[in-house]
């Protein structure tokens, strides 16, 4: 520890003996580092690696961590969550995984049989013809734009009711909030699409069972009932990173590992980074850890490596204006007077990319909001790589480009709503709550500027925030957009 330069915020992480420890790590804050010197702390103190237990979401992030470990001469197979529970799944029961599709086909399958169908989806006659239901019925599950909503909202509501850890008594509960909440034609719909997701988790659950299959939800909910049943592994801690993404199962499943090893936990996240509600994740377990891990001690790390004071006053201004955060204060050495650039253009940033790319010199990471935002990029160098803001998160460039910056339904926020239906599951806001977060993962990628392409007719209801909040760390910069004439025209 005296041979590295850690902050005392860090070295306050790695000291801490508490039973339950949360670290509120901000972006670039090195919670990397801290984890990793947490862990050589540990052993050095004479506990053995496989009595630690080290977690991350995804398979890239484990395999980063792992390997910076390994450079530490640590040996620790990192987990996910999905990996921990299939582990302990396996040593009781012989089980495979169930295919990619079969929940997605068995869905449709029931669609196509399902009498009331034409109740489900608000319908157009017109467009199909007055009359027989039934030819209403056959034109519908043939247009995609009709079907394959109503199939993904399906598809997530079981995903969902899984990772929340429901099980089918639930139902009865959400209808008696659909008789309590909703208007008469609502309840109906609503009524109708509860019966068909019920009688369609009961055929997919039933199937599994006779196929001695799982799913992904159930290599956590089944290991949660073996390790109370049968215990684990003595671990003496478990490490979890990026926790802000913790779903209830996978919180249920670390509380019975604890109950039973008896072992310390620390959680490492940032709750202004929470950006996957969509797969399961549940921000309330992170905003109130002590509630889920009683008498825990939270520590905070402060500072920043990566971006600039001024971009991070800029960018923590603009994530508290969602209700549901913790305020943070977080410092950084680094000064840049402007930090984030605004560069308009009129129709598309074809009229400006040109002298945007002859300038630019570092690596630059473009982030849009969707994957086919890519298409509106005329060209890229080998300096430049195009990411999504949920994909981006984790890395950092030495600057970045935001695109896609237009008040439109599919532009950055997205004001594309999920499916009523998932109201049952899911405390879904109008605010862009969520939103919010992943433009705050967005901008805070940069170790120097971050520039904000905006379509100067339409300008996103974030860009009109900043400038309203924060504009004396952003600059405006005018490029005249290239005209291309026609050289046969008159």
């Amino acid at each position: 520890m005296e041979k590295i330069n850690l902050d005392k915020y860090q070295k306050k992480v790695i000291k801490n003996k508490s039973k339950n420890l949360l670290v509120l790590a901000g972006a670039g804050s090195g919670k990397t580092l801290t984890i990793i010197y947490k862990i050589k702390n540990l052993i050095q103190k004479g506990l053995n690696s496989n009595e630690i237990l080290c977690i991350t979401f995804t398979k890239a992030a484990t395999q980063s961590l792992q390997n910076k470990l390994k450079n530490e001469n640590i040996n620790i197979n990192v987990k996910t969550f999905h990996s921990l529970g299939y582990e302990i799944i396996r040593k009781s029961a012989k089980v495979t995984l169930v295919q990619e599709n079969y929940l997605e086909n068995l869905i449709i399958q029931n669609l196509k049989t399902y009498p009331k169908l034409t109740k489900l989806i608000p319908v157009n006659f017109i467009e199909f013809g007055k009359g027989n239901s039934e030819i209403i019925k056959n034109n519908i599950l043939q247009n995609s734009k009709y079907i394959h909503p109503l199939k993904d909202t399906i598809q997530t509501f079981i995903n969902l009711f899984k990772n929340n850890n429901y099980n089918v008594k639930d139902f009865k509960q959400f209808q008696k909030i659909n008789q309590k909440q909703n208007t008469y034609q609502t309840k109906i719909r609503h009524n109708l699409f509860l019966n068909l997701v019920k009688k369609i988790f009961l055929e997919y659950e039933n199937n599994l069972k006779y196929q001695n299959q799982i799913d992904f939800s159930d290599m956590i909910n089944k290991a949660i009932n073996l390790v109370k049943k049968e215990g684990c592994q003595p671990y003496k801690y478990i490490i979890i990173d990026e926790y802000q993404d913790t779903s209830l199962n996978k919180c249920l499943l670390i509380k019975a590992i604890q109950e039973k090893t008896n072992a310390k936990l620390i959680a490492v996240g940032d709750d202004w980074q929470s950006i996957y509600q969509f797969t399961g994740s549940n921000l309330d377990i992170f905003l109130n850890f002590k509630k889920y891990f009683p008498k825990a001690k939270i520590i905070k790390l402060k500072k920043t490596y990566r971006n600039s004071q001024e971009l991070v006053n800029l960018a923590s201004k603009f994530i508290m204006q969602n209700k549901r955060q913790i305020n943070k204060k977080i410092t950084s050495k680094k000064i840049t007077p402007y930090p984030v650039k605004i560069i308009y253009y009129n129709k598309n940033i074809k009229e400006i990319w040109d002298e945007i790319v002859k300038k630019s010199k570092n690596n630059i990471l473009v982030i849009g909001r969707h994957n086919k935002d890519k298409k509106n990029i005329p060209y890229v160098k080998e300096n430049i790589q195009y990411l999504t803001a949920h994909k981006s998160k984790g890395l950092e460039a030495e600057s970045t480009i935001i695109i896609n910056l237009e008040n439109k339904i599919n532009g950055f926020p997205n004001k594309i709503q999920n499916s009523e239906y998932l109201n049952y599951l899911i405390d879904q806001k109008n605010d862009y709550e969520e939103e919010r977060r992943l433009f705050y993962v967005a901008l805070t990628r940069t170790k120097s500027e971050v520039i904000l392409l905006v379509n100067k007719q339409n300008p996103s209801p974030f860009i009109n925030e900043l400038l309203n909040q924060s504009h004396k760390y952003i600059k405006i910069i005018d490029i005249k957009p290239k005209i291309r004439y026609n050289k046969y025209r008159l």
